[in-house]
């Protein structure tokens, strides 16, 4: 009768290696205890054994750790320093001659965000700030959301213009149209164009063209193709605070070996830019260079902080004798409901109405009803927004404002619209003639409203 097997004895621990000068760290399990061979006071293990030290530095050589800059990646722990020194992307760097910290907020922002900014080396941990509103309009008392949605009816019915729905092509960017499957972003940017040549923002091709969100810079590159330029006569400076594919940015620059465009990319948070101290914009002369602003789908508070960021600028050159250092501005807008109370330009207009903070912050929220059970048939990358709560309600039989679809879609356009006319006002206030139109379809894109300013004394 054969033998049971031997039940598999529990591995012993292995106690600490001796104390005694040059002991060999090598365990001898059979023996348990460590190896009596000596070893080189430089080395842990005796010559017997050196293989087993070779190993635990190739181990330990080859252990990864987060980058303190971008927690995004990581990096072998041994190479952390140099990496940290001068090969990540995300390290501080010198500021740029034109950054001027939180210089276009409205409020001062709290001295916890304040701290939280020292902290920051990458857009990609700007995410999960603890200071910002987070809004649960399903936690409000009922009648506190049906006060709310009368203000807002009020304040859209005395202030917000009547808006006409003007779809423009540019030529030169409707030639490409065969090449594409998906014509959605180059209809949008045809309308843009067609609206900006619509309203003499083309005429002058010696401008600075300041594309605010730019990302690749692709609305830029059709605007070169509408300008027709052929002696590199356009400035483009392209702004956004993420590091992407210089795609559009050699194309700008156009073909000539001899009269190149002048471009610039400024890698910055648009808060903290100082656009008077832009190089691109100053001639050799000394002359600052006339402005045109564009932009397309510049989600929530960006738009806020871009408006403040030219009329600072507009404030700064007509105080030093320059007369309409603005030729025209033009935001597609998008995302109201990450709009935020410090970065949004026109408080006044707030305090006219009777809208508080809370008011604000709470309107933003519900601006996303207009979107929020269509928006999965957006593109995300174009709008950063997030929904969260209120998309996940209006998967819901029954909402919680006790108001059907086609009411909250309505309100939601209200609230968006309601907060376009603070900024339509903000830039009258400045000298600008402003004007809010529908430039595209909504099948085409569900944000297809556009803010369009040019100078008042402007034909």
């Amino acid at each position: 009768m054969p033998k049971a097997p031997k039940a598999n004895k529990a591995a012993e621990p292995v106690p600490p290696p001796p104390s005694k000068p040059r002991q060999c760290h090598y365990y001898v399990a059979r023996k348990r205890r460590y190896c009596s061979l000596p070893a080189k006071l430089t080395n842990k293990y005796c010559g017997e054994h050196i293989a087993e030290q070779q190993k635990d530095q190739t181990e330990e050589d080859m252990k990864r750790v987060p980058c303190p800059y971008d927690p995004s990646h990581t990096v072998y722990e041994k190479d952390l320093e140099y990496h940290m020194q001068a090969r990540c992307n995300s390290r501080p760097r010198p500021p740029d001659v034109y950054f001027s910290l939180n210089v276009n907020c409205t409020v001062p922002l709290s001295k916890e965000e304040l701290e939280f900014q020292k902290t920051i080396f990458s857009h990609k941990q700007q995410h999960a700030q603890p200071w910002l509103a987070r809004v649960q309009l399903s936690e409000l008392p009922k009648t506190e959301l049906e006060d709310l949605i009368t203000k807002v009816r009020r304040v859209f019915d005395e202030q917000v213009p009547s808006i006409v729905s003007q779809i423009l092509t540019e030529p030169t960017v409707e030639s490409k149209k065969p090449t594409l499957t998906n014509t959605k972003h180059l209809d949008q940017n045809s309308s843009l164009l067609g609206h900006m040549r619509q309203m003499g923002m083309l005429k002058d091709k010696s401008a600075c063209f300041i594309e605010f969100g730019a990302g690749k810079g692709e609305l830029s590159g059709y605007l070169k193709r509408a300008l027709g330029e052929v002696d590199g006569e356009a400035t483009y400076v392209l702004i956004d605070r993420k590091t992407v594919r210089f795609k559009y940015d050699n194309a700008l620059l156009g073909m000539q070996q001899t009269h190149k465009s002048t471009v610039e990319r400024c890698s910055i948070d648009i808060k903290d830019l100082d656009l008077s101290k832009v190089p691109a914009l100053t001639r050799a002369s000394g002359e600052k260079k006339k402005v045109v602003a564009l932009s397309k789908h510049l989600c929530g508070s960006a738009t806020d902080i871009t408006l403040k960021c030219l009329m600072n600028y507009d404030e700064a050159q007509k105080a030093a004798g320059q007369t309409q250092p603005i030729d025209g501005i033009i935001i597609a807008l998008c995302c109201h409901q990450i709009c935020r109370y410090e970065m949004y330009p026109h408080t006044a207009y707030l305090d006219a109405l009777g809208l508080s903070k809370t008011d604000f912050e709470r309107i933003a929220k519900m601006s996303s009803w207009a979107t929020c059970s269509k928006r999965q048939n957006e593109d995300q990358d174009e709008h950063g927004g997030n929904l969260g709560e209120e998309a996940d309600a209006d998967e819901t039989a029954g909402h919680y404002s006790g108001l059907d679809h086609k009411e909250r879609e309505t309100i939601g356009y209200q609230c968006k619209r309601v907060l376009d006319a603070g900024r339509m006002k903000y830039l009258e206030q400045h000298g600008f003639r402003a004007h809010l139109v529908y430039y595209v379809d909504p099948a085409t894109s569900l944000e297809n409203c556009a803010l369009i300013a040019v100078p008042a004394e402007q034909k």
